[in-house]
């Protein structure tokens, strides 16, 4: 040993001494600051589930967000509520009842608002239009006029079924709409019975085929009011949207789909499967180290004693984040995980060699005291270069990983001192002679790593074949920034999410810019429109329409073509035999032979009608209440008409309006109260692949550098994110080495701890590759965290093999010692906690699992085949 280590080992022995002979007052003082500790952390350690507040508020982006925020504070934090309905008159209508309800739970909801929607837009939405849609609108609905306005005079089904079998006896197939008005009357036979039946959408037929699509999605964005010092902060307005909807009838049976999203909502889902996750995986850790240890040490009290250390130690982590950080994030919640992976390696180093000494006949507080004088150094180096691992994103912007790093850093020094307190107490109280010891080595020997340790050129060629490969692939290692897809597939409001980005109009992902006033607003916008990444830039002033005196005597055309002079025709109810007729001529007709033989739309959709009427003439025929069945067929086709036709005469009546015009709700959205103006930036592309948001965020920033918003903050997250993952792995490799040059003042032996290290590193970046697994914000801590246990492995082998000389065989290897028996369990337990989070539906824990336990791997392996190789060579050109 150095002189340090023998000073170190020498104290640590004096002070396990000192435990040893009052173990039940040691035992008990700990279990009373470990009470203190749990109602401590139980009662003011919480969880902020905001993601935004990951990164530091000092990071330029962050700098930008809150500033626009603090502009328009109603746009922060929105959940938006997507309804999707059979028909667009549905989801409009699901759309503005549901806003409605929510507008009057105030105490929940500081601002419902619905995009494009409301009767400003409905009167004026056609000024929107450019003048040539507007003509090709006015030649469709000339060609439906007709059946409109026969339809407006007399709206029955007989009627209906008599026009279109007219209609096609004149025009033939040749009219676009013909498939559009046969699967309309098909699927009201079939709605006719059943429970929920939806009412069919003219406005359909009369759009299909112009310059305007109605959709059948509707989207409310809703500004909740949120505390995030709750663990399920958007619980309740998400309860309370969902309540409303079911209220309303707003449900999938009555043909109205409502899902919330918006990063409220995400955070809210993480959360409910992170903790779950976490709480599984924290179970199945202990219950799998506690495996592992008996399988080690063959002790139930050894075990036992461990087990409790690693709990203790754990309570009094926890009380430490309680104190110093407050507020558990997305990211530091995983460090209970973390810790139960790192923190039986002090226990098992120390219970190894315990009982490695006991099976060799010494007695029981000898074999302590001989143990903590071998081992402790090591444990102490250990504590320091683990923490250091943790440590080196303190000082990073990343503030989620920064959190952790601090807590579980501090938490290698907690276990470490319960190491050599309380686990000697709870051995001198629970073991002492109680435990029968049979004299065997028990040692640990596996012929491959004694054949790769007595062939060490073999092993190191080997190596260095691996590295160079591994070497090669460190390139094309990447970094996701898509926080979307790390997220439960199977979340409502992680499908939704990937739903609106799959359409560039209702992308989340869009770019806000501030500007100081309108006109500048407006040449930013301006600029924007150039570029080919923007699809539009949108300002308060856009929602003035130009050309608005040509638009309305376009639409006056359009106005007087949906005129029906006279209206509705007074008419005697026809028969059930009556209705009935006009069906069945309109079945016989549809009943050709070369509708079967033709490829057209027009023939498949005329068969699905023939069809389609005769189950329903058939099941009316049979049926003793068939006058309500038919009557019910006339609302699903014909009761919705009179209103929608009403709609659509009222849009081709606008008047000229301007900016002092808008909805207050719109302009507040768009213009702050100190005359600040809102740049609305939508992508060209579909920016749910990472390369065109990124393409489209540097787009948009090139020419605003205050640009902000969802897209922003993800691409610039992600970049300040593998910053910190830089600035971490230079910090920790610098101290790590600089601490042990100090301590050994040797740099080849330095470099034989590091060597494994880093050749574990580059394997496991190489197999990222290899499997398709980037790096994201979850699992960026693996390659610094690897550098600060991984080369724990290498400094308890070298210091064993060069810096203690109490080998009881001269020829025994490395491999064949206790200290490699330790090594290979500890990485075992580690590997059973951290293979846990691979099974988390969360898919960033998942990934982080996936990665610390390919880490792991790869870090065994290189300390227990290439690192004795090394020490090999090193000792035999030394000496």
């Amino acid at each position: 040993m150095t002189g340090f280590e023998e000073r170190v080992g020498s104290a640590l022995r004096t002070w396990v001494g000192a435990v040893m002979r009052r173990p039940r007052e040691v035992a008990w003082a700990i279990t009373a600051v470990t009470l203190v500790g749990a109602w401590w952390s139980l009662s003011h350690l919480g969880i902020n589930t905001d993601t935004k507040r990951l990164m530091a508020d000092d990071v330029p982006f962050r700098r930008t967000w809150i500033e626009f925020a603090r502009h328009f504070p109603t746009l922060d934090d929105a959940l938006l509520v997507v309804i999707d309905a059979k028909t667009p008159e549905q989801a409009r209508e699901a759309a503005e009842g549901l806003s409605e309800k929510l507008r009057e739970d105030r105490v929940t909801f500081n601002d419902v608002f619905i995009p494009g929607a409301g009767e400003f837009f409905e009167r004026n939405g056609l000024l929107y239009r450019d003048p040539d849609d507007l003509e090709i609108l006015i030649d469709h609905v000339a060609e439906v006029q007709p059946i409109l306005a026969e339809l407006t005079r007399e709206p029955s089904v007989s009627n209906l079924a008599r026009l279109v079998r007219l209609g096609i006896e004149r025009e033939g197939a040749a009219r676009r709409d013909w498939p559009s008005i046969f699967d309309r009357i098909g699927h009201a036979t079939v709605a006719v019975y059943q429970e929920h039946p939806v009412r069919v959408s003219w406005e359909d037929v009369v759009l299909t085929g112009s310059a305007i699509d109605p959709s059948t999605r509707a989207v409310i964005v809703a500004s909740p009011e949120i505390d995030y010092d709750q663990v399920f902060a958007a619980a309740e307005p998400i309860a309370a949207i969902r309540k409303a909807a079911r209220n309303l009838g707003y449900t999938p049976d009555r043909g109205v789909r409502v899902r919330v999203t918006g990063n409220p909502a995400l955070n809210y889902e993480e959360m409910s499967n992170m903790i779950w996750d976490v709480a599984i995986a924290g179970c199945f850790s202990i219950i799998f180290i506690c495996g592992v240890l008996y399988i080690a040490l063959r002790s139930f009290r050894l075990v036992s004693a461990s087990a409790v250390n690693l709990v203790v130690g754990l309570v009094w982590t926890a009380t430490f984040a309680a104190v110093a950080v407050g507020r558990l994030n997305l990211v530091s919640i995983s460090f209970a995980v973390l810790f139960l992976g790192l923190g039986i390696d002090f226990a098992i180093h120390l219970a190894v060699h315990y009982e490695e000494l006991r099976r060799r006949g010494i007695v029981h507080k000898r074999a302590m005291l001989d143990s903590m004088h071998s081992v402790g150094s090591a444990l102490s180096i250990c504590t320091v270069t683990t923490a250091i691992g943790f440590f080196a994103f303190a000082p990073t912007q990343f503030r989620g990983v920064a959190e952790l790093g601090l807590i579980a850093g501090v938490g290698m020094f907690v276990i470490f001192f319960l190491t050599v307190t309380l686990f000697p107490a709870l051995v001198e109280v629970w073991v002492r002679d109680k435990d029968d010891w049979p004299r065997e080595e028990g040692r640990f020997r596996l012929a491959s790593l004694s054949a790769a340790e007595r062939h060490p050129g073999t092993t190191l060629a080997i190596a260095a074949v691996l590295a160079i490969g591994s070497v090669a692939l460190l390139p094309r290692v990447t970094f996701h920034s898509d926080i979307v897809k790390m997220r439960p597939r199977h979340a409502e409001s992680v499908q939704t999410f990937e739903d609106l980005l799959e359409r560039p109009h209702t992308t989340p992902w869009q770019v806000d810019v501030l500007a100081p006033d309108l006109e500048t607003a407006a040449t930013v916008a301006a600029e924007l429109r150039a570029l080919p990444e923007v699809e539009r830039a949108i300002t308060l002033t856009d929602y003035v329409p130009a050309d608005q005196e040509e638009k309305i005597e376009i639409l006056e055309d359009l106005a007087m073509m949906l005129e029906v002079p006279g209206g509705p025709l007074e008419r005697e109810p026809l028969s059930v035999e009556e209705q009935v007729q006009a069906l069945r001529e309109l079945h016989d007709w549809l009943d050709r032979d070369w509708l079967e033989t033709s490829p057209s739309p027009f023939a498949a959709s005329a068969l699905r009608l023939r069809d389609r009427l005769a189950e329903f003439l058939a099941r009316v025929e049979a049926d003793p209440q068939a006058d309500e069945a038919l009557a019910s067929l006339e609302e699903i086709l014909l009761g919705g008409l009179p209103r929608q036709l009403e709609k659509l005469r009222a849009a081709t009546r606008p008047e000229p309006f301007g900016l002092e015009d808008l909805p207050e709700r719109l302009r507040n959205r768009m213009l702050a109260e100190d005359g600040s103006a809102r740049v609305q930036v939508f992508p060209a592309e579909n920016v749910s692949e990472e390369e065109a948001l990124q393409r489209f965020v540097d787009a948009v920033t090139s020419v605003a550098d205050n640009a902000t918003g969802l897209a922003t903050h993800i691409v610039e997250f992600s970049r300040a994110t593998a910053r910190s993952l830089r600035d971490a792995l230079m910090i920790s490799l610098g101290l790590v080495t600089l601490l042990l040059y100090l301590l050994w003042r040797r740099a080849a032996e330095v470099g034989l701890a590091l060597a494994p290290l880093l050749l574990s590193a580059a394997l496991a970046c190489a197999a990222m590759v290899l499997i398709g697994q980037p790096f994201n914000f979850s699992n960026v801590i693996v390659i610094p965290l690897l550098l600060g246990i991984g080369v724990d492995s290498g400094i308890h082998l070298v210091h064993r093999s060069l810096h203690r000389h109490d080998h009881t065989e001269p020829d025994q290897g490395l491999t064949g010692t206790h200290t490699a028996r330790a090594v290979f369990y500890s990485a075992v337990t580690t590997v059973t906690s951290f293979g846990s989070l691979s099974f988390s539906s969360h898919r960033g824990v998942a990934s982080l699992g996936v990665l610390l336990v390919l880490g792991m791997i790869f870090a065994l392996a290189c300390n227990l085949l290439v690192l004795p190789a090394l020490l090999r060579v090193y000792k035999s050109r030394r000496s």
